[in-house]
């Protein structure tokens, strides 16, 4: 799923491609040059109309442009909505 992704320390919007997620976060895929520990911001796309912003931290870097990303401050009506897409994607696979 295509998304797009800021890095609040540069102010820098960047292109990414989510391959997985779960409640606690994501599999990132990105040409971007990003370390382990490194703060973002995931623009979720969850509905056709909706778009939540998902502050996040880089937890594991394994090959060139893939990240494992970890949801950080999360309030209880994005864990909710994130709950409810993930089960919606589960049913279509």
């Amino acid at each position: 799923m295509p998304v797009t992704f800021s890095i609040p320390a540069t102010r820098r919007i960047c292109a990414a491609t989510v391959d997985n997620i779960s409640m606690g976060g994501v599999l990132l895929l990105t040409d971007e040059q990003l370390d382990n520990g490194t703060e973002i911001v995931i623009h979720l796309p969850i509905d056709l109309d909706a778009t939540i912003n998902v502050h996040a931290t880089i937890v594991r870097t394994a090959e060139v442009g893939e990240f494992g990303v970890a949801f950080i401050k999360l309030h209880d009506d994005q864990m909710d909505r994130i709950s409810t897409f993930v089960e919606a994607r589960a049913g279509r696979s």
